[in-house]
């Protein structure tokens, strides 16, 4: 993964604990275009410490989805008209809410951690038959991690469309991650829970509660497997392939923009630690330089460009540069120029001076990346904002509309971030997050093309 950022285990925790309580390794696609490494100015922790480090951070992400799985499993079941059943459960039919039947427990208990028991089915079997079937389902319900069929949906959404978008084109590689899935639970749960925020934000159904759900277990699972040293490859793809899915998912989840900031840090610390040969991995491609070698291949010069979009982005970031008042944030200011500026020598330039964007806060100390990340900070949450959109600005000019997602969902999530970013500024601050706003509302009707990270 190249070089590693430097962060304590303590000050990781500290991290996550800042993040949990106001609310990467780069390499995902619901389709995305990050390098796997961080700038190379950074120092290398012990792999012990970017382990306990980066199980901070998640435990940390897993309190906050937690939390949220739990708001979700409180809201009201919609009172819609359906067709009455004699069938549902008994924990249905007391709360007076509809039961789908699914066995051995139907979807509302699943969600709610209620018991699930049927009325017994009429039947001509022998008391001895009902007996062994009723000690089966019982001994079905005890598995706690027991799937139900809705799941295959997520399973096949995100075999189709939801897998993350790193690798570059690398639909093969997560094919390959999913057909291990079955014997790494953790990775199970997390390319469930993207696939479940995938359908989300991209359907006409809401499965949040589910995908929380899933996102809470992975996690939880994934702190229990770090612990203990790979002992093959393919336990070091599934951890990886599991922390690239939970960090996918953080884009598509409302709220969590801190949390992905927290999450892409944690990620990046894990990853350098858990894959050390990529000989022998699914990810053998997803080396640093492998990682260039596949944006170059990717990226198309011939697209037209708009420079009036970029000259008033670049106004619009320099503009933050009085309320700059750290050189952290300094420099990531200059970098998003840098970015800009680079686009008029080649497309290809500008996307690679987007990667070192994009890793630059795995490289901050931690005192400086939690005054980055802090809601309190206005600068550098605005300068946040300003990297979210500067993937999308650069997207139409780097990626070809047949390589870009066909899907918006993610894209709309960013455009959300922004309109609550404005919502929280105070009135001093407004002025700053107007070109933003405005270019949300272009953005609102572009094609979802960014330069795929996370």
């Amino acid at each position: 993964m190249g070089p590693k950022a430097s962060l304590s285990p303590e000050s990781s925790h500290s991290s996550a604990s800042a993040s949990s309580s106001s609310s990467s390794s780069c390499g995902a696609s619901t389709h995305d275009g990050c390098s796997p490494s961080p700038p190379p100015s950074t120092s290398s922790p012990a792999p012990s410490s970017a382990v306990t480090a980066g199980k901070a951070v998640l435990s940390a992400a897993n309190a906050s989805s937690a939390a949220n799985a739990s708001a979700a499993a409180r809201q009201p079941l919609s009172r819609r008209g359906h067709f009455k059943s004699r069938l549902g459960c008994f924990s249905c039919k007391r709360r007076r809410v509809k039961c789908n039947e699914l066995r051995p427990e139907c979807s509302p208990c699943r969600r709610l951690g209620l018991t699930c028991v049927y009325p017994p089915a009429a039947s001509n079997a022998s008391p001895s038959a009902s007996s062994s079937v009723g000690v089966a389902a019982a001994a079905i319900r005890a598995n706690p991690s027991m799937l139900v069929l809705q799941d295959l949906r997520f399973y096949h959404q995100f075999l189709t469309t939801a897998f993350p978008t790193l690798p570059l084109r690398g639909a093969q590689v997560w094919s390959e991650a999913a057909a291990m899935s079955h014997q790494y639970e953790h990775l199970a749960h997390a390319l469930l829970g993207l696939g479940a925020s995938h359908l989300s934000q991209n359907g006409n159904v809401d499965y949040t509660s589910e995908a929380l759900q899933h996102r809470v277990v992975a996690i939880k699972l994934f702190n229990e497997r770090l612990g203990q040293p790979p002992q093959s490859a393919a336990d070091a793809d599934a951890l990886f392939a599991t922390v690239v899915c939970l960090l996918t998912q953080s884009s598509l989840l409302s709220d969590t923009m801190v949390e992905y900031m927290t999450m892409t840090r944690g990620a990046n610390l894990v990853a350098t630690s858990v894959i050390t040969d990529y000989s022998n991995s699914i990810f053998r491609s997803f080396t640093p330089d492998g990682h260039i070698q596949s944006l170059t291949a990717m990226v198309c010069e011939t697209l037209p460009k708009d420079f009036g979009v970029i000259d008033a982005f670049r106004a619009s970031v320099v503009s933050l540069e009085p309320l700059c008042r750290e050189q952290t944030e300094k420099a990531y200011l200059g970098c998003q120029v840098r970015c800009v500026d680079a686009l008029r020598q080649s497309s290809l330039d500008a996307w690679k001076e987007f990667v070192v964007l994009y890793m630059m806060p795995s490289s901050f100390s931690n005192q400086e990346f939690l005054s980055l990340v802090n809601p309190e900070n206005h600068a550098g949450q605005l300068l946040v904002i300003h990297m979210f959109l500067l993937d999308y600005i650069l997207g139409r000019f780097c990626i070809d509309p047949a390589d870009g997602p066909k899907l918006p969902g993610r894209k709309n999530v960013i455009i959300g971030w922004t309109k609550d970013l404005a919502r929280a500024l105070p009135s001093e601050y407004q002025q700053y997050i107007q070109w933003p706003l405005q270019y949300c509302e272009v953005l609102a009707g572009l094609d979802a093309r960014y330069l795929l990270s996370p």
